[in-house]
């Protein structure tokens, strides 16, 4: 047995976009469970991503008074598709705490474009979208701009060293391979976490400074 948000998660999980998701309430496979996925493994198809819903299984108080058992009109099942997608996220989010249902919901504004061209999504894996959604909504309490966007860029890269000098200028020493697509992730990060106009120096997988000079804390260079 199915719940609707389990349902819903398994289609979304085999590539079917929530967009093609639709929730029919007129084809219901048994009366002891709330949903099943059909065609979800399927891309082709006029009801692809379909979820047959027993709407009387969970939701009878909101359902009783929009249909009734037989035929359902056309317009009418387009509505209960309309509250049957909203109701699986609520289902989804209800054992988060509070903090996961807001990172949740800015996730989605992420992904929606919330933050312009910039950020190339496709630069990002699901994960670390998630994480900056949970360190802008931390910038968002805190209004700490240097602290979030250290945390995140030590994040994504573990052996990174980030300085903040005394002019209030950030030097990043990322030790990885420069790439277009590893820059472009920094200025996104950039641009999201730091104020307007605070100078980010970058270097990539070579240290500044003299080398073979004396030997120092951190190796044999000396830094400015």
């Amino acid at each position: 047995m199915k719940r609707l948000w389990q349902a819903a998660m398994e289609a979304r999980e085999n590539g079917i976009r929530e967009n093609d998701l639709f929730f029919d309430v007129s084809d219901t496979s048994s009366p002891y469970g709330e949903a099943t996925v059909k065609n979800a493994y399927t891309p082709f198809g006029p009801i692809e991503g379909m979820v047959a819903v027993n709407p009387y299984y969970s939701y009878e108080a909101i359902f009783d008074h929009i249909i009734r058992p037989g035929k359902i009109p056309e317009l009418t099942k387009y509505l209960c598709d309309l509250i049957l997608h909203h109701l699986w996220k609520v289902d989804a989010f209800s054992g988060m705490d509070l903090e996961g249902f807001y990172v949740r919901f800015l996730e989605e504004d992420i992904l929606a474009g919330a933050f312009g061209l910039e950020v190339c999504l496709s630069d990002f894996t699901k994960q670390e979208i998630r994480r900056i959604a949970y360190f802008y909504l931390r910038l968002c309490r805190t209004g700490d701009y240097e602290r979030c966007f250290c945390d995140i860029l030590a994040g994504m890269y573990k052996r990174s060293w980030i300085n903040a000098r005394e002019d209030g200028s950030i030097v990043l020493f990322l030790n990885q391979k420069f790439s277009p697509v590893e820059e472009r992730r920094v200025v996104a990060i950039q641009s999201i976490f730091l104020q307007a106009g605070r100078k980010c120096r970058i270097f990539w997988d070579i240290p500044p400074g003299i080398v073979e000079c004396q030997e120092t804390t951190i190796g044999n260079f000396v830094l400015f």
